[in-house]
């Protein structure tokens, strides 16, 4: 079980609908930022615009799979709204606050580093790139619960 844990899960495509839909089976309290254009049936998560979140009580930020672009922009097929990771988001969040991510590049490396939070590179773990192979996300899903 989750409970009790706050995670946020930012953009990203169908993939992280399965996970979203873990995450609320497992009594995670939910954020979703990037996905005001979905209408799945998610009623325990909360979607929230970028720039109206708070970041103060999260344990867990989960980014798509390719992390962000070179200027932190972070995927988003189920939304308009630009949404961008910065230092400044990572720097409110918890010190215990890990990002998950399935690949990292420059940017999101630097932010990390800068903000000293703990990034999770899922695609660089054995275990998740076994899970993956099949291609499904329970590899992430795992991860998501383990930590």
């Amino acid at each position: 079980m989750l409970t009790g844990l706050h995670i946020a899960v930012l953009g990203g495509d169908a993939r992280q609908l399965e996970v979203i839909r873990k995450l609320t089976e497992l009594d995670a309290k939910v954020t979703l930022i990037g996905f005001e254009q979905l209408d799945s049936g998610f009623t325990s998560a909360s979607k929230e615009l970028i720039a109206d979140a708070s970041f103060e009580d999260l344990d867990a930020i989960l980014l798509p799979v390719p992390g962000t672009n070179i200027e932190g922009v972070v995927d988003t097929i189920f939304s308009n709204e630009k949404v961008v990771l910065t230092k400044e988001i990572l720097d409110s969040t918890p010190e215990h606050c890990t990002i998950y991510s399935g690949i990292s590049n420059s940017y999101l490396d630097s932010i990390i580093a800068a903000s000293n939070r703990k990034l999770v590179k899922l695609f660089e773990r054995d275990d998740v790139a076994i899970y993956n192979s099949i291609p499904t996300v329970e590899g992430t899903i795992m991860m998501v619960i383990q930590h």
